[in-house]
């Protein structure tokens, strides 16, 4: 199940805003939202888990609802939905509904609740969820409460503290589960399939901290370990390290399959070498999945291609707008400056008084002022605060030179 266009009408300060998340016949996999504070990127994605969560919906006129999207099913879920109807008249309303008729809603909002939800995910084989994943999240002191967690079926999933919490559980309870069933293996080597199998996740970060294996006493809290051989529980990560594992093992404990996830900031306490890969991460956790992102990062942006982007704007009239694909340059493997200045708008990646004593450094040399007491004051501030191997002095110093020369050919004429 994906999303191929989403329409959101008066909803925090969009007023009508409508994305199409379908190029060149294919649904994209990655979606990434930018733009300014107050643009709307996480209303977008909050508009999306409340529409599957039945809140900003008009039951009586789909027309007017406040948030409307087009979903894009899979062929095989297609033939579940069929397949199901027909096998049972009781059941057909609760799939029928949940799912093919999304935009009917009716049954689905009387009906929404474990019950239903757990013998749709037994009729449905693996159906698919929406995992929202918000910037803000308290990382509290974790335990393994249990090796034999068991989690029911839930159509829409918010990672919160209580979801964190069971990521001790569900690594023990994954050992346990693989012990069970790789009945020739030694604990052992079930531990260490268990220990590669979650840091294969991370193998693209090159990551100084892994995954070890178990604590030896009764609380079987995952170890980890450094590059100095240091060792430490899950709670004593950095404030990074927690953003990184603890989101993405969230997300792989729910086991998303043709899913929807929604993350919000996934840049948050990250080095800029892991947001630079963190979307390739998200995307080694389960099967054919669609990644919603609302992010700031350019490091973010340059790892993904135009057509993944969608810039939020307001125009001269305050309305929020958006462009992508064509209408942006190309971010795939552009550097920072270039992602800062083409594709997020930002006049200058210098700090404004730097970039505004260097505008007036030019002007000066423009105006042939460059022999003047003021030039040579700023120009002597610059050269104590950046360097003299800075691009942009370089460049004024070449101007100068060529103004000189110019101006010198002239006097001898």
């Amino acid at each position: 199940m994906k999303i191929e266009k989403v329409h959101i009408k008066n909803i925090k300060g969009i007023k009508d805003l409508e994305l199409s998340f379908k190029k060149d016949n294919e649904i994209l996999d990655v979606i990434v939202l930018a733009g300014v504070n107050g643009s709307g990127k996480t209303t977008i994605l909050e508009a999306i888990k409340d529409f599957f969560d039945n809140k900003n919906i008009n039951f009586g006129d789909i027309e007017k609802s406040n948030v409307n999207l087009k979903i894009f099913f899979e062929e095989f879920e297609k033939n579940k939905i069929e397949e199901a109807e027909k096998s049972s008249d009781n059941f057909k309303h609760t799939l029928w509904d949940f799912f093919a008729t999304l935009q009917n809603y009716d049954y689905y909002r009387k009906n929404s609740n474990d019950y239903y939800q757990n013998q749709i995910a037994k009729r449905f084989n693996m159906p698919p969820k929406i995992i929202y994943v918000p910037a803000e999240n308290k990382f509290e002191e974790i335990q393994t409460y249990s090796t034999t967690l068991s989690r029911e079926y839930q159509f829409i999933n918010i990672i919160n503290s209580n979801v964190i919490r069971d990521i001790p559980s569900y690594i023990a309870t994954r050992r346990n589960y693989l012990a069970t069933i790789e009945e020739d293996l030694t604990m052992k080597e079930v531990t260490n399939k268990v220990v590669n199998e979650i840091n294969g996740i991370f193998d693209i970060l090159e990551l100084d901290v892994k995954l070890k294996g178990f604590s030896k006493d009764e609380k079987t809290m995952p170890i980890f370990e450094n590059s100095a051989g240091e060792e430490f529980d899950i709670n004593d990560l950095s404030s990074g390290e927690k953003q990184l594992f603890l989101r993405t093992l969230s997300i792989k404990m729910l086991e998303p399959k043709n899913s929807i996830i929604l993350i919000d900031e996934p840049e948050l306490s990250l080095h800029p070498k892991w947001q630079q890969r963190i979307i390739e991460v998200y995307k080694k956790i389960g099967e054919n999945n669609q990644i919603i992102i609302a992010t700031h990062s350019p490091h973010i942006l340059g790892s993904v291609s135009s057509e993944n982007i969608f810039i939020l704007y307001r125009d001269e009239n305050g309305k929020i707008e958006a462009k992508t694909g064509d209408e942006l340059y190309s971010s795939y493997g552009q550097p920072v400056d270039r992602v800062l200045k083409d594709i997020m708008g930002l006049e200058s990646v210098r700090t404004p008084k730097i970039e505004k004593d260097l505008e007036e450094l030019r002007k000066l040399v423009d105006e042939d002022k460059y022999d003047t007491k003021e030039f040579k004051e700023k120009y002597s501030n610059l050269l104590e605060i950046l360097g003299n191997t800075d691009e942009d002095l370089f460049l004024i110093d070449m101007d100068v030179k060529i103004k000189q020369k110019v101006n010198s050919n002239v006097e001898s004429k």
